[in-house]
């Protein structure tokens, strides 16, 4: 159980490493949706 004084890194190196490389994804890249580049005519 993960108590209050741990972090993930030390409770799951696992999931902390995919934290870490997703947190690296989105502030490395844009993910742009061609949907929400357009208003609507209403």
């Amino acid at each position: 159980m993960l108590k209050r004084d741990m972090n993930i890194a030390d409770y799951d190196a696992d999931l902390f490493a995919a934290i870490q490389e997703e947190t690296v994804r989105q502030e490395e890249h844009i993910e742009l949706i061609a949907s929400e580049n357009y208003t609507s005519l209403v």
